[in-house]
């Protein structure tokens, strides 16, 4: 007897909670209807870009001084490679991105570093993007420590025959004065 009491009242249990269910479902997908088509984002499979990166970095402040000291450059040479992946794409164009970005540089002066960085952006529908994030720097021989900064980036990608070109701009900000970077490349897909 006790077995059936606990059946039937799992079952009007079930029961209440698939009439509950089913009346909160018509209210959401009422609530989807309301948003304007122009405001939705659009369904499109995530893309994910890469390439290789190049270019230099230029130091400043007390970074720069100290660089000179020691008879190293302000300026180093960067080589990388970008990871990207658009997050979600909106019916005008724009696109919403996650980006890794990987440098060596130095090897110019007989000195290498390593650097990444992770950014958030966004790229408008005539291509220019923007993005900011963190970043870590540290030396991968030699003196010198880890670093942590800020880098806000901006830049755009050019189309060239069948090749997009990405032309990017980034300042890293932190103590000791920021570092200017100038990337170019090609994404590869």
């Amino acid at each position: 007897m006790k077995a059936r009491t606990m059946t039937l009242g799992v079952a009007a249990l079930l029961n209440a909670g698939g009439l509950v269910a089913s009346g909160a479902a018509a209210p959401l997908a009422a609530q989807t209807d309301t948003i304007p088509e122009s405001m939705r984002a659009r369904t499109l499979p995530r893309q994910h870009l890469a390439g290789p990166r190049f270019g230099f970095t230029a130091f400043t402040g007390e970074v720069a001084d100290q660089r000179r000291a020691v008879g190293e450059s302000r300026m180093m040479s960067q080589f990388g490679w970008q990871f990207e992946t658009q997050i979600v794409s909106t019916s005008t164009g724009g696109q919403a991105l996650m980006e890794w970005v990987f440098l060596l540089g130095g090897f110019e002066q007989d000195m290498r570093s390593f650097s990444m960085s992770w950014l958030a952006g966004y790229r408008l529908p005539n291509g220019f993007e923007f993005g900011v994030g963190p970043n870590l720097g540290f030396p991968l021989d030699g003196p010198g420590d880890m670093t942590t900064s800020i880098v806000t980036a901006v830049g755009s990608s050019v189309p060239f025959g069948d090749i997009h070109v990405p032309l990017n701009m980034a300042v890293a900000w932190a103590p000791g004065g920021p570092r200017i970077t100038a990337l170019a490349g090609w994404i590869v897909g």
